[in-house]
């Protein structure tokens, strides 16, 4: 006789109030086992996606403001050509706009333009140095990835510049 077997012959030899008070304790097992292998995992992961979407729409919303004042800079034209080698004015740049202390390296690159790497740097002066170059020197940015970093307001970013009039 196997094991199934044994336990229906034991469940066939309850009263009838004891088989009605074991079927409903297997059917509360069995409700509370579906919800944690399916409902609960699944609340848990939309809380999440919830929790990512708002984290998301608050960062957009930083942005928002940062990509129109860089939509209207885009089509001004340099004042000041650039002086000099492009990575000398990339590092003079970089030390009057306060980001010395994030960058990681700047190298110029055999096609004429500077490739530069900044870790933990606040994205707004980040930004403002790139707008800036493009301003004062012509120097425009041709290739920029940028990451958020651990810390709220600051990315890491690498960065190709070179000169437009190139």
């Amino acid at each position: 006789m196997n094991a199934l077997q044994q336990l229906r012959q034991w469940f066939l030899s309850l009263e009838k109030r004891e088989r009605g008070m074991v079927a409903c304790g297997a059917a509360i097992l069995v409700i509370f086992i579906v919800y944690l292998a399916l409902v609960a995992p699944y609340l848990s992961h939309r809380r999440a996606l919830i929790t990512q979407v708002q984290s998301q729409q608050a960062l957009l919303a930083w942005m928002r403001p940062v990509a129109s004042q860089i939509e209207a800079l885009h089509g001004s034209q340099p004042a000041v050509p650039t002086a000099g080698s492009l990575l000398g004015t990339v590092n003079a740049s970089i030390a009057s706009a306060g980001l010395a202390g994030a960058l990681q390296q700047a190298q110029p690159s055999d096609d004429g333009s500077v490739r530069v790497q900044f870790k933990s740097a606040d994205f707004g002066s980040l930004v403002s140095w790139i707008a800036g170059l493009q301003r004062s020197y012509g120097v425009v940015a041709s290739d920029v990835t940028v990451t958020r970093a651990s810390v709220a307001g600051q990315v890491d970013a690498r960065i190709k510049l070179q000169d437009s009039s190139s």
